[in-house]
């Protein structure tokens, strides 16, 4: 085989091409009188590709056929030449001059021995990720003939000769190569340095734990403990061309130009209707400029762009004493949108699939928990499963019901959002990054068909369950036995989507629970001793089951007295399912708005009166971070979160003058709702949050005497303050309850509820507002392609223009540069094997006869048109809809 030389530097290629781009992007063009390269570069011997660490060229090597054929013929003719091992080799050949492209190409193999890894975070290539019809290819060496222990799929094994590194590399050569590879880790966050050397531990049961000292995102040292098993959490194998393929990108007509589809988006997220749209297009001074003459020619172009998992529509009809009510669920295939997730290079960087532990110390004695792959249900569960290559996927539900309307009307809506857990909570947070997807619209009756209100209120229930389970049954099937699927690092993993926590408000985790609102829907605690702290056995899916079961037989005391309704719950055949810590705790309605709005300030109104409750606010000197309340706080109506938020800083000293079991209580709750606030919490401030409940009670019964509480229940009648009880051993089982604030749902609510229903034309809304976030969500995927044609565009110029002309006619040029100032790679656009379809399947029903039928939604559904004789006017005011391509 023959090898280049560089004029710059020691490195060497197979071929010449891979050697004139390194030229042009290591050493700017330069020829042998031109400076040597400056700072870390790792590139590709086989075709010139740079990547950023030694792990993204193996990547590379093993995803590129060719690359991967011209190294394997590489690494025969090192044998050939010097008679041993490629890995002693490497090892005795190092410069120590510390050139670095000598460097990166030696240690090529070195990276691939553990390419696939829990971090999983490198930053791809542009031309690796871009969009084409080439699938990735895969091919594993042949395994040893001599049986080997289990160990991490993706090991490299290139050639025999490797099996032989035993006897011809010394252990300090080997040991010292795991740690180089180790310090030059992949992506971490900003403020997050590479994990330094283990450390060993011994348990109780003298069994030795590995410890990774490392710095996590707050700036903490902590010291990591990985799952035993290291197969969990791995893929089983590799993906196959067919799971891989991408496919060909439709043609999108105008949108497929920049300028173009930068208007459309714009058009589209402004809420501007179709009318006011129409008379943009018609402007005189711009009409010459725009791409589109109409609402309706812009609107066919964006249906033709792929899309989210597609919409369904079922039709339930709820009896009752005054006839039947027809309801519409619309829903979308959970597991479908699972497996976009997982699919999503964009998201994919920073998947958990293997739970592991944070230490505050080597001697494991305090652990920390922030996310849930930190806490203990994902550790547990990775046991129950019984799969040593089984992954688990924490399912995170949120569903609340918002108004439409703000001043008149009763249009309500019910979204119901879906993510995973394997997402670190700072993306989940983040409704940009499009990790929370709606998963569907609950039906919100008014159940006029029956006059008994308790028997209404049990109808819902009934339709609340129904729903949900058909919500979830495809998780539910999927988490029996594992499904693979394939991930966005290549490899297929058998994926378990648990159903890990619901989040949700207290009326409704009640009504997940299919339990009373006097009871608690995670503990047995008896209703008229909820006020006091006690260790209550927890609810548990048998339990409640059983007690169902036999109410339906012949009656039950067990199911009178834990308080619940004859329902047949959604969860009742989903495996693994924990009702103790599946309804997680809720920061803004259970502290802010609960105990801190609505009783301790309301106490403390009581005592101090209204009015020099008001003089102590309006005293207070204004100072940089703090709210000033000028008018008072005693007459607001309406709070919002951060209003909240900011009369908690100042309550306490408003109050410092009183009772000091006031003010001992006053400062438990404050100290306990700060510590829940944190966004990592430590075995020891769980101790000190158990503390602050303790003080409370200790202290609580002084609002009696005061006049501040006066109900006959007393705090026995306060769910929030008994629920409070639970946040310590739900942050253990979850981790932090930051994410699982309801707060994050509110803000969804303005992006998949209320703007699709303001862009409607408000009859048959639900419809309208479906059509409208696919359409938002197929711009959001569009934009991310442009981006990364637009990249892979720049970098396929660069590549013609090496081939064609000198290198030196390219000493500016500068898109390598700009490759490694991007802050994350461009999502891969074909998630969940989406398929370029305008019409999406729908259950129709005939309000007639009161019978639903199926069929594909039409482009235009002239039934739904009502009672309108102007179908010019319904076309223009309605861009929602479904544009025909024929005339009416």
């Amino acid at each position: 085989m023959q090898e280049y030389q560089c004029p710059q530097c020691p490195a060497k290629f197979t071929r010449l091409q891979a050697r004139t781009a390194h030229l042009v992007d290591i050493h700017n063009g330069a020829g042998p009188s031109s400076p040597g390269p400056s700072g870390e570069r790792y590139y590709c011997r086989h075709c010139g590709i740079l990547k950023k660490t030694h792990r993204g060229i193996a990547q590379h090597i093993r995803r590129v056929k060719e690359c991967w054929e011209l190294q394997e013929e590489w690494l025969q003719w090192l044998i050939e030449v010097a008679g041993m091992s490629p890995r002693a080799r490497r090892c005795a050949n190092t410069p120590t001059s510390g050139s670095q492209s000598a460097r990166s190409s030696s240690d090529i193999e070195m990276a691939g021995d553990s390419y696939i890894d829990e971090e999983r975070a490198e930053n791809e290539d542009v031309l690796g990720a871009r969009w084409n019809e080439d699938p990735i290819e895969w091919e594993l060496p042949e395994e040893p003939e001599e049986e080997e222990a289990p160990s991490d799929y993706g090991e490299d094994q290139d050639s025999e000769a490797e099996s032989q590194q035993e006897m011809v590399d010394s252990d300090e050569e080997f040991n010292d190569e795991i740690a180089d590879l180790q310090s030059d880790d992949e992506f971490l966050p900003e403020n997050q340095n590479p994990p330094r050397s283990p450390s060993n531990r011994s348990n109780s049961s003298g069994v030795t734990i590995e410890l990774c000292e490392e710095t996590d995102e707050h700036g903490h040292t902590v010291f990591v403990q990985e799952y035993h098993v290291q197969t969990a959490g791995e893929p089983v194998r590799p993906a196959t061309e067919k799971e891989m393929s991408r496919g060909k990108y439709p043609d999108v007509g105008k949108l497929s130009d920049r300028q173009c589809f930068d208007l459309a988006q714009l058009l589209m997220a402004s809420g501007m209707s179709a009318n006011y749209q129409n008379k943009l297009f018609c402007l005189q001074r711009l009409r010459d400029h725009m791409p589109y003459d109409s609402n309706r020619s812009m609107i066919i172009d964006i249906d033709k762009l792929p899309h989210g998992a597609g919409w369904t529509v079922q039709a339930l009809a709820i009896e009752g004493d005054r006839g039947v009510e027809i309801v519409e669920l619309w829903l979308r295939d959970a597991f479908e949108i699972i497996k976009q997730l997982l699919r999503n290079k964009r998201l994919g960087r920073f998947m958990k699939f293997r739970p592991i532990k944070k230490w505050t110390s080597p001697e494991m004695t305090d652990q920390v928990r922030d996310d849930i792959y930190t806490a203990d249900w994902m550790w547990e569960m990775q046991g129950e499963i019984e799969d040593e290559f089984g992954t688990i996927i924490p399912v995170i539900i949120s569903s609340d019901e918002t108004k439409l309307t703000n001043f008149s009307g009763d249009k309500k809506a019910h979204p119901v959002y879906i993510t995973i857990g394997n997402l670190p909570k700072r993306l989940r947070r983040r409704t940009s990054k499009r990790a929370n997807i709606l998963l569907g619209y609950l039906p919100v009756p008014k159940l006029s068909c029956e006059s008994n209100k308790e028997e209404r209120a049990l109808q819902r229930r009934h339709l609340f369950h129904q729903c949900m389970r058909a919500l979830v049954k495809p998780l539910a099937e999927a988490a029996k036995t594992g499904v693979e699927v394939p991930c966005a690092d290549g490899g297929v993993r058998r994926i378990y989507p648990l159903l890990a926590s619901y989040i949700a408000d207290f009326p409704e985790q009640c009504k997940v629970a299919c339990i009373k609102q006097t009871h608690c829907p995670l503990c047995t605690a008896h209703p008229k001793q909820k006020g006091d702290l006690a260790n209550w056995p927890p609810q548990t899916h048998d339990d409640i089951t059983k007690a169902m079961d036999a109410h339906r037989v012949q009656g039950n005391a067990k199911f009178e007295r834990m308080g619940l309704f004859d329902v047949n719950p959604f969860w009742q055949d989903y495996p693994h399912i924990r009702i103790n810590c599946l309804l997680t705790p809720d920061l803004l309605h259970q502290l802010h708005k609960g105990v801190m709005k609505d009783h301790l300030t309301r106490w403390v109104t009581e005592i101090l009166k209204k009015q020099l409750m008001d003089e102590r606010h309006l005293t207070m000197p204004e100072y940089h971070g703090m709210r000033h309340f000028k008018n008072g706080i005693t007459s607001v109506s309406q709070w919002t979160g951060r209003e909240l938020k900011e009369m908690a800083k100042i309550l306490l000293p408003v109050v410092s003058d009183r009772n000091k079991k006031v003010v001992a209580a006053a400062r438990a709750l404050l100290d306990f709702m700060y510590l829940a606030h944190s966004s990592a919490l430590t075995d020891s401030e769980l101790k000190s949050m158990e503390q602050c409940l303790r003080t409370f009670h200790q202290n609580k019964l002084v609002f009696r005497p005061l006049g501040a509480l006066q109900t006959r229940e007393a705090f026995h009648g306060i769910p929030k303050i008994h629920m409070i009880q639970h946040y310590v051993g739900l942050i253990q089982m979850l981790g932090t309850p930051d994410r699982y604030n309801t707060e994050t749902s509110e803000r969804l609510h303005i992006d998949f509820a209320k703007m699709g229903y303001k862009a409607s034309n408000q009859v048959n809304a639900i419809k309208q507002m479906a059509m409208y976030i696919r359409r938002l969500e197929a711009l959001a995927m569009h934009e991310e392609y442009l981006d990364e044609i637009g990249s892979t565009a720049n970098q396929a110029q660069i590549l013609a223009e090496i081939h064609e002309a000198n290198a030196e006619d390219l000493e500016n040029d500068d898109a390598w540069e700009d490759e490694d100032e991007e802050e994350e790679d461009i999502d891969d656009l074909n998630d969940a094997q989406i398929r370029v379809e305008l019409a999406v399947r729908l259950d129709e029903f005939l309000g007639d006869t009161q019978k639903h039928v199926g069929g594909r939604w039409e482009k235009e559904e002239r039934a739904d048109q009502g009672p309108h004789q102007q179908k010019g006017v319904l076309s223009e005011k309605c861009f929602t809809r479904l544009w025909p391509h024929e005339p009416f």
